[in-house]
């Protein structure tokens, strides 16, 4: 035997462990035979469920289409057969509804949300005269339409379309303000043609939408309002319309990118802007959240003791806290007189005195000694009543105010 045959050898396994693993082999094959047929088809199946690679590619490149239905100038008698239509054909919609129209329909604008439904500011009277002569006229309508909202459904909503849409109407200080404010100014990208004259029949309307770019984003322009009964007959065509070309209806949210036209290169209402000052004292204090408020109590703890202010016994403006100077007053048992050859309210606190020119807003602090000095603030008047700056009033009346909690009306 050569060296080569002994190393042969040495690495040889021994007979009975080769018998082992031969029989374990023979098992293994003999368990697998019965299962060829299940593994078969399973792997046959497998396949069947994949798609062709040109089905493949064009499912990944599908876009989700959506459409919003909005509705400007209600609630009107009309509101109630559109929402009608919406629910019968389980469809969502989103309403611009003028604060004047909702004070006269209170019940209509709560049963918009309460089913669903979006629902945004379209200013109080519709007057475009009005509207962008002056921002400030703007705001007052947002504002008083706004508030008539709150007061059907429970919160002011964020969204808003301006009347006639941005375009020659809007300035960017228009934009910059209502977004500082919290509002969301929305256009359009189809437009029914519902309004474009008086008594637009159905068909016109359809026609309008239908000629309308289907884009992956569809916001419609129609009308709820006083005179639009052809768009309540057309609506039920125009879903299906929308319907048959696979979309899907949802409503305008705060979190959705807002459709806006781009500025005009032309000024059509000539207005200055307004001032900083202006802002400071009305825009400045607002932020629109869409969502109810939650009433909170003011506890203030002077060196004097603890002070309660209701919910309504306080604003807030530009971070500035104010109170009604007469309820302060009475609160620190104080005492308030009127001197009328100074034209002034004298208030005394605590042993300080200090007065308050009510028409200018120009404050005094009357020193021991008998010498004056003009105090660095203005008292302010809301609703008949003159505000003071609560921090300040209690540094002018030699108090310090050490803590402060707003507490939410359900714990206080």
């Amino acid at each position: 035997m050569t060296d080569l045959d002994r190393l042969h050898m040495r690495h040889m396994l021994p007979g009975w462990v080769l018998g082992i693993f031969v029989g374990v082999f023979a098992v293994l094959m003999a368990a697998m035979i019965p299962m060829q047929g299940k593994l078969g088809s399973t792997a046959h199946a497998a396949a069947g469920q994949l798609k062709p690679p040109h089905e493949v590619e064009a499912l990944a490149g599908k876009t989700v289409k959506k459409v919003y239905l909005t509705f400007d100038d209600g609630p009107s008698t009309h509101t109630k057969a559109v929402l009608d239509i919406l629910e019968k054909e389980k469809v969502k919609g989103t309403f611009f509804v003028l604060g004047k129209q909702v004070k006269q329909y209170p019940e209509l604008t709560k049963r918009i949300v309460d089913e669903g439904h979006a629902i945004g500011n379209h200013s109080y009277d519709h007057q475009y005269s009005d509207l962008y002569r002056d921002f400030r006229n703007f705001w007052s309508q947002i504002r008083e339409s706004g508030q008539a909202i709150k007061k059907a459904i429970g919160y002011e909503p964020q969204l808003v379309r301006a009347p006639g849409g941005t375009y020659l109407n809007f300035d960017q200080q228009y934009f910059d303000l209502l977004k500082q404010a919290g509002y969301i100014v929305h256009d359009w990208n189809v437009d029914s043609n519902d309004s474009k004259r008086v008594g637009v029949p159905a068909r016109e309307i359809v026609q309008g939408v239908k000629s309308g770019a289907l884009s992956s984003s569809v916001v419609v322009l129609m009308h709820d309002g006083v005179g639009h009964g052809e768009t309540v007959k057309a609506l039920p065509e125009i879903i299906q319309y929308y319907k048959n070309k696979g979309y899907s209806f949802e409503v305008l949210t705060p979190e959705i990118e807002p459709i806006q036209f781009r500025l005009a290169s032309r000024d059509r209402w000539h207005r200055t802007p307004v001032s900083k000052a202006w802002i400071a004292s009305h825009v400045a204090s607002v932020q629109v959240t869409g969502k109810p408020e939650v009433a909170k109590q003011l506890n203030i703890w002077t060196n004097r003791g603890e002070v309660r202010f209701a919910p309504d016994q306080y604003r807030i403006v530009g971070g500035t806290t104010y109170v009604p100077v007469r309820m302060l007053v009475e609160k620190l048992d104080g005492s308030v007189s009127y001197d009328e050859s100074k034209h002034q309210v004298i208030i005394q606190i605590a042993g300080a005195k200090w007065g308050i020119d009510a028409a200018a807003g120009k404050s005094v602090l009357y020193n021991d000694d008998g010498t004056t000095a003009t105090l660095p603030w203005k008292s302010v008047e809301y609703k008949q009543q003159v505000y003071v700056p609560l921090r300040q009033a209690l540094e002018a009346s030699k108090l310090s105010l050490v803590q402060y909690e707003l507490i939410p009306m359900q714990e206080a």
